[in-house]
């Protein structure tokens, strides 16, 4: 598990949208999409829903939200 990309991960699910969020972590639309999807082919489970540039989490990405801020702040 890259940590960057736990680094993305928390940026969108704090945002919901991604153009902002790659804005806000200095990388491109495109690296943030690949980013968030390595992750959930990596966990296996979807962790946003996606309706155009903006994010929602699922439930599993509610926990696993809840789960990488207690461990990584």
């Amino acid at each position: 598990m890259n940590l960057d990309h736990l680094r993305y991960f928390v940026a969108l699910s704090r945002t919901e949208k991604y153009t902002q969020t790659a804005k806000l972590l200095h990388i491109t639309q495109p690296s943030l999409t690949k980013a968030i999807h390595s992750l959930e082919m990596e966990l296996g489970v979807k962790l946003f829903k996606k309706n155009g540039r903006n994010a929602t989490l699922t439930s599993a990405g509610k926990i696993f939200a809840n789960d990488v801020e207690s461990c990584y702040y």
